[in-house]
Order: structure tokens, then C-alpha cells, then sequence
């Protein structure tokens, strides 16, 4: 990774004329627990993060989450001191020939570019 990220908008990009995405993405392989934020009660289901952005996130997963669910996600190295857990609605679930589900999310707080780095940081 390099040792300084820049986090541009898709407008300061000249080969994204087709692209309306407001954030850069970046690939991630954190692994990361994700649940319905509306209920405590409800398990949580373990996910991989395909990539993220100060807007969102798009998750590998074995659950189906309906499109509007807003999730609580969370990371499996969280300690119970120092959660970073960040709430995110699902825009779209799109099955996979796996049998999985890809969500893509939009965070309901965009990430400062902070916090977006250390979440690529802690993958490493």
C-alpha cells in the first residue's frame, strides 16, 4: 500500500467520465461481523469486505441482507474496549454462483479519511 493515500473524488479522475461514484474505492479482504442494527437479539454473521470507501463498503457474505436493513458491522479483531464498528444500510444484495450474497452498503456517516485509513490499516 502506499505510504501516503490520497482520497480523491471521482470527479478528479479523467477516466471517469462513466462513473458516479462520489469516493474512491479500495480493495479490502478485512474480515468483518455484520448484524441488524435494529436488534441486539438478532445473531451476527461473519462477511468479508470486498472494498471500501469513505461512503460505503461492499461485503461477501453467506447471509442474505435485505435491500434497507441497516447493519451494525464490526471487525473480529475489535476488542470490547476499542469497538470500531461502523452502521451501514444495504443498497442491493446480489447472489453469487458460490451460493453467497454481495451487499453493497452505504456507511449512514461517511468515514473521514482517518478513519478510512486505519480500516485499510488494520488489514494488514
Amino acid at each position: 500500500m502506499p505510504e501516503s493515500l490520497s482520497l480523491k473524488s471521482s470527479a478528479d479522475r479523467s477516466t471517469a467520465h462513466d462513473d458516479r461514484r462520489v469516493w474512491v474505492r479500495y480493495p479490502s479482504r478485512r474480515a468483518t461481523c455484520c448484524k441488524s442494527a435494529a436488534s441486539d437479539d438478532e445473531p451476527s454473521w461473519p462477511a468479508q469486505a470486498c472494498d471500501v470507501s469513505r461512503g460505503g463498503l461492499k461485503l461477501l457474505s453467506s447471509h442474505k441482507f435485505e435491500r434497507g436493513i441497516t447493519l451494525s458491522i464490526g471487525s473480529f479483531n475489535d476488542s470490547a474496549e476499542n469497538p470500531s464498528l461502523v452502521i451501514a444500510q444495504v443498497r442491493y444484495a446480489t447472489p453469487t454462483p458460490e451460493g453467497k450474497w454481495l451487499l453493497g452498503c452505504a456507511f449512514l456517516k461517511e468515514l473521514t479519511e482517518e478513519e478510512l485509513l486505519d480500516w485499510l490499516k488494520e488489514q494488514m
